[in-house]
Parts: C-alpha cells; sequence; structure tokens
C-alpha cells in the first residue's frame, strides 16, 4: 500500500488497460493523415447509421479532403486545434472551434433547448 491507502497493484492493472487502450487505438487505423470526408462516407454507407439521431466528429482539421454533408438532425464538429474559438453553422453542422470539458455540457444544453 502506498501512503495514500492506495494498492500499487491496482495503479498498475489501471495503467496497463490505459496503455492497452492507447496501443488499441494507435494501432486501429494507419496515421498518415486525416480523411474525414472518406471515414464520414463510409459510416454513412452503413445501413445502420443512416438513421442517427446525432453524430458528434472531434477532429483537428487537418483533413485532405473536408467534411461530408451532415446526415443526422443533430451534428456536431469540434476543433480542438482552432485558429480562433467561436461557435459557427454550415452545411448542416454545428462547428465548435475550441476544446473544453465542458463541450459535452454545451452540447446537452443545446439538444435540451431545442427539445423543449
Amino acid at each position: 500500500m502506498l501512503a495514500s491507502g492506495v494498492d500499487p497493484k491496482l495503479i498498475r492493472e489501471r495503467l496497463d488497460k490505459g496503455v492497452a487502450l492507447r496501443d488499441a487505438i494507435v494501432g486501429s487505423q494507419a496515421h498518415s493523415g486525416t480523411y474525414l470526408k472518406r471515414a464520414l462516407t463510409q459510416l454513412h454507407q452503413k445501413r445502420e447509421c443512416r438513421e442517427l439521431d446525432g453524430l458528434i466528429v472531434i477532429t483537428d482539421e487537418q483533413s485532405h479532403e473536408g467534411i461530408l454533408a451532415a446526415w443526422t438532425p443533430r451534428a456536431y464538429v469540434v476543433n480542438v486545434a482552432p485558429y480562433k474559438h467561436g461557435v459557427s453553422y454550415g452545411n448542416g453542422w454545428t462547428h465548435i472551434d475550441g476544446w473544453s470539458e465542458r463541450i459535452v455540457d454545451y452540447i446537452a444544453a443545446v439538444e435540451t433547448e431545442n427539445a423543449a
């Protein structure tokens, strides 16, 4: 046990799971560029994804080809590496420039307001 009362084995187990998750993400695809439009097109081609209620894309917007028009009633693009911060709208997307832990709270508030 550490002085904080945490078992070092538990820390190691959780760290191993985190490392395994990172390894799984890194190994899930080639890392030579971002093809956001292609990825969204492939998602849209899946029958079960065509009728989604909403979609949230988190990106650095360094895509080689732009973005597909939104096909869901609620669609958000969160740019985590913007040159300026703000919210804009276009092509069916609510575009949020800038990252904060409160992004999810913001989207939930917008969804609640729109549902009222």
